[in-house]
């Protein structure tokens, strides 16, 4: 066997300036002149001759128009000056490489060889600055060293090696086990057990680690085990499987937990005490329960039994939508760690039901400012390398799946630098007709589909269930590989069509010991083989091949006369399979290797016996935002309007992400209706994402909705607040998105900092359940599905020794999935004509600013308080609200969120490319109201324009609800605001736009 390299960089007319030269300069203050990005691939294999490797050089690897190859040492085509140094990265071994493989595949297309194909990267500096400068910009910039190996040469030593021979590849060697397993003695300390525990990433607890003894210390189950050759004390395979199906993130152990909550006299909302036995029994799941009776809804198909929430959408079809996050390995590795968060949350649509399909993802991300210039803790990456990496990493996944990207938010908070929180949702579909409950029978097959097991993504699930921490693993980061799962989601939907298997669930957290263990409930046991696993490479332990969660796998449950037609199948479409056992009725989970037995558990232990946690919570009334880095808050008196609302339109919170969002592709699949951007040049933001259901299988004119809540800010406050805020924030979206409101399924995404060390933290998080509760009940409206993240802290220290905690806001992010009656009518955010009346629809209470972005940027005097929220009142006008758009009687509507009314106008204005003239006077009393007017974001309130024509419609259709005339749409494109004839703001549209489409990176 042989090795060979090539290298291919742009040819020397293309070479432009890098945009890393802007972002050293700004973040490093480290000048360069120019950087040139080129790849690298190493082929191993037997090559003849060298006019091989000339082929594969023009034909395969570059693009010869724009590219340069080469094979040998011949001199680069760089320009006339050289570069100073040059830096090459190379994956570590075992680490997904999408593009090797990729190219590993085309090249055996050609060659009908096996070939294997490892692929990196050189950069070429020209700079005056040290080596170790670059070595920092390279780990801060450009690598992962958790993943890659970065090495960096002058270019004098660059040419000197004898790079094209003296090759070396990240090939995993890996020695060869002497032993299938080892003996966990349980009998030991119990201070023993605990550092065992923290040093394998068990994330087991004193009383989960005394139930395991209980278990294994049984006669019972001494003699079972003496029979089949296992020692009384447990396996590593045994406690890993614990572990994992025991994790926080497996078994919700927080919202399963019996709760004593209190608060203090000084709580302003008073709820307690109360007895809580399981937050998600009697919060989230009751107030579906009490929804579904109160409201007599028919239209809830599987809630909280699958990997998604399903509802019956019309006669042909269910839609099913699921919510996760993936905020730990984001932190480690921003790119793979949301690559396969969005791949893994595609892989629980596909896995519920008898496997959905795919049609529109979501994503929702909270991170800190990625212009921050402070000193950040060491092995914090710095946010705009997070925010770049989180970003392209559900790019690649949503894109290279053929799955357009429909709607999402961005959310920025210094408290999100320890952790980001990566919010990744799918809305699937699935024909009515094979809609069934899943079930196999005793004697189906095990079958895994998909990729191959390796180290990544070891202790995935219960690394996060702990803090992150400067010792974190790298093991629990993962790269997703899109393209071979957008393989496994075609094989899939045709196997169903086919009926050639009888369940199906995906590998996520767990890996084998989740994704086999849960569907052997089925039918009370499975039997299974590790040994017959397919492999990365050689010499994976067995404990490792069972909880791996390397990615894009699928578990299956076949009927053994389906077996060969099921097989055949994937073989066709290039998705390796592998039978590895069969489902049984024997009660146990039982692993084999090859005919050696490593493991053999009841189901019953590992699935019904964890006792709930007995918890402590208070809340203890303290209204304030516990901050790590104090950020100065500018003053706003004596500022005019026009200076006020530039300023909040180009925030962070608030300003367009169009440069981002438009990197997703939301046209895939052709059945998006309502994009992220609408308006004449699609200027202007969409509250949600519309996607029509006729190409989907379902009815001609309907479609489904999708939308979100979030708002993390008010929980500084009081998460109660917080939790009605972001379902009314959704609902409003999804309104805005031309849902009934009588037709809305909701999502509950939960990410706290650890509520174990807090009881004020977990009286917050009793307070947010509670909201759900109320506003889920009066709003007529079920939660479907959810998910929690309870462990989001970054403890570590700063360079000079200095210990720091950061802990995310408690976030509650909701999803809304609503019906859409029509979709060839839709309403949209933007002005549309030159005289339609404007209209702002819902209360006003304008006696401050409360919890709002002009807050966050502007010093404001007195306690910040969110409105209070009177949740009868806004149902009614949503329901109002909803009957005028469905009979026409709108030109625009868009809710006022983030920035306030102002902003809420601005962007109405900017969709359309239209000016308005607005009066306050029907608003506010004197001029002390004209900021928290403007500026004020409470509930329930929209920014409609109507045809005059239908002026009288409108207002008949709100009797009832409030509803304040403004003014009209004007083809000047100005935005004017006046209170007593006197004009407040004068801006034109233009420098709106620039405003809101402005550079996100202030660079």
């Amino acid at each position: 066997m042989s090795i060979c390299r090539i290298e291919v960089l742009p040819k020397l007319f293309i070479q432009e300036k890098h945009p890393l030269i802007k972002k050293l300069k700004s973040f490093f203050h480290i000048d360069v002149d120019k950087i040139v990005e080129g790849k690298i691939f190493w082929i191993k294999g037997e090559v003849k001759d060298s006019s091989r490797l000339d082929f594969w050089g023009r034909e395969l690897f570059s693009d010869t128009i724009i590219q340069d190859y080469y094979f040998n040492n011949s001199k680069l085509n760089l320009g006339d000056k050289n570069p100073n140094y040059v830096l090459e990265i190379q994956f570590k071994p075992g680490v997904t490489d999408n593009s090797g493989v990729a190219a590993a595949e085309a090249l055996n297309l050609i060659e009908k060889n096996d070939y294997k194909v490892f692929s990196g990267k050189n950069f070429f500096f020209w700079t005056d600055v040290s080596i170790d400068k670059i070595k920092m910009v390279a780990k801060e910039t450009l690598a992962n060293d958790l993943l890659e190996d970065i090495t960096v040469f002058t270019y004098e030593d660059f040419l000197k090696r004898d790079r094209f021979k003296d090759v070396k590849i990240p090939e995993v060697k890996l020695s060869a086990h002497t032993s299938l397993y080892q003996e966990i003695n349980i009998n030991q300390p119990m201070n023993s057990l605990l550092k065992m525990s923290n040093e394998n990433c068990w994330a087991l607890s004193e009383s989960e680690l005394n139930q395991i003894k209980d278990y294994f210390n049984n006669n019972d189950v001494i003699e079972t085990r003496k029979k089949i050759g296992l020692p009384s004390n447990p396996t590593d395979v045994e406690i890993e499987i614990i572990a994992q199906s025991w994790s926080e993130h497996c078994k919700h152990k927080i919202f399963a937990a019996n709760i004593d909550y209190s608060e203090d006299e000084s709580t302003e909302v008073k709820l307690g005490p109360i007895k809580v036995k399981s937050l998600y029994k009697q919060y989230i799941k009751q107030s579906t329960k009490d929804v579904q009776e109160k409201y007599k809804i028919d239209w809830l198909v599987s809630v909280f039994s699958d990997n998604a929430g399903i509802v019956k959408f019309d006669e042909k079809i269910n839609h099913c939508i699921k919510v996760e996050t993936h905020n730990s390995p984001s932190a480690l590795d921003p790119y793979g760690g949301a690559l396969t968060g969005i791949l893994g949350v595609n892989r629980d649509i596909l896995g519920c039901g008898m496997g959905a399909k795919p049609i529109a993802n979501t994503d929702v991300f909270c991170f800190s400012n990625p212009n921050f210039n402070e000193e950040l803790p060491l092995k914090i990456k710095h946010p705009r390398r997070i925010l770049e990496g989180v970003h392209l990493g559900v790019e690649d996944g949503g894109n290279k799946s053929g799955i357009p990207t429909v709607n999402g938010a961005f959310v920025f908070d210094n408290s999100f630098a320890g952790k980001p929180l990566v919010f990744c949702g799918t809305v699937g579909v699935i024909p009515r007709e094979i809609t069934k409950v899943k079930g196999q029978d005793v004697g189906d097959l095990v079958i895994v589909c998909g990729g191959r097991i390796g180290k990544d993504g070891i202790h995935g699930a219960t690394f996060s269930s702990m803090e992150l921490n400067e010792g974190s693993p790298a093991t629990a980061v993962q790269i997703g590989d899109p393209i071979t799962q957008k393989r496994v989601m075609d094989f899939l939907i045709e196997a169903r069509n086919r009926n050639l298997y009888t369940n199906v669930t995906d590998n996520g957290a767990g890996g084998l010991s989740s994704s086999i263990g849960e569907m052997s409930q089925v039918t009370n046991g499975a039997t299974i083989d590790l040994q017959k696993t397919l492999v990365k490479y050689p010499g994976l332990l067995p404990y490792e091949l069972m909880i791996s969660e390397s990615q894009e796998r699928i578990t299956f449950a076949v009927n053994i006369a389906k077996k060969d037609e099921f097989l055949e199948l994937a073989k066709s479409r290039n998705v390796e399979a592998c039978v590895l056992g069969e489902y049984t009725n024997s009660g146990y989970l039982t692993t084999y290797y090859g005919d050696k037995i490593i493991s053999h558990l009841s189901l019953k232990f590992l699935h019904d016996s964890l006792l709930p946690m007995e918890l402590t919570a208070k809340f203890s009334g303290k209204y304030e935002r516990p901050a790590w880095v104090n950020i100065p808050k500018l003053n706003f008196e004596n500022k005019n309007i026009n200076e006020l609302v530039l300023k909040v339109l180009s925030s962070l919170n608030v300003c367009s992400k169009e440069s981002l969002v438009r990197r997703y592709d939301h046209e895939v699949q052709a059945s998006t209706v309502m994009k992220p951007f609408t308006g004449k040049n699609a200027k202007g933001p969409s509250d949600g994402g519309v996607v029509k259901n006729i190409l989907h299988g379902g009815s001609e004119k309907l479609g489904v909705s999708i939308s979100c809540g979030i708002n993390p800010k008010i929980s500084a406050y009081d998460t109660y607040h917080m939790s009605l805020y972001a379902v009314d924030e959704a609902v409003r979206n999804a309104l805005c998105a031309n849902a009934n409101p009588e037709f809305i399924a909701l999502i509950d995404n939960f990410c706290w900092p650890d509520p174990l060390v807090d009881n004020h933290k977990l009286g917050e998080l009793v307070r947010c359940c509670h909201g759900l509760y109320e506003i889920a009940l009066e709003y007529g409206m079920p939660f479907v599905s959810g998910k929690d993240s309870m462990k989001n802290d970054f403890v570590g220290k700063f360079a000079n020794g200095k210990d720091v905690k950061i802990s995310v806001l408690p976030t509650l992010l909701v999803t809304a999935m609503g019906k859409v009656e029509n979709v060839e009518n839709l309403i949209t955010s933007s002005f549309k004509h030159d005289g339609d009346l404007v209209y702002l629809v819902g209360d006003c209470q304008y006696e401050k600013i409360n919890l709002s972005e002009f807050s966050e940027i502007y010093s404001v005097s007195g306690k910040l308080k969110p409105e209070a929220v009177d949740l009868k009142k806004n149902i009614r006008l949503y329901k109002d609200l909803y009957q005028l758009i469905k009979n026409r009687k709108l030109n625009s509507i868009h809710d006022v969120s983030d920035g306030g009314l102002i902003c809420a106008l601005s962007e109405s204005a900017i969709g359309g490319e239209v000016g308005a003239s607005i009066n306050l006077d029907s608003l506010i009393k004197n001029s002390s109201e004209i900021v928290p007017c403007l500026f004020n974001e409470s509930t329930a309130r929209f920014v409609v324009s109507v045809h005059p024509k239908f002026k009288k419609d409108f207002e008949l259709g709100l009797q009832g609800s409030s509803f304040h005339y403004l003014g009209v749409v004007t083809s000047a494109p100005c935005l004017n605001v006046s209170f007593e004839k006197k004009s407040l703001c004068e801006v034109s549209t233009t420098k709106l736009t620039e405003s809101f489409c402005g550079d996100l990176f202030h660079e």
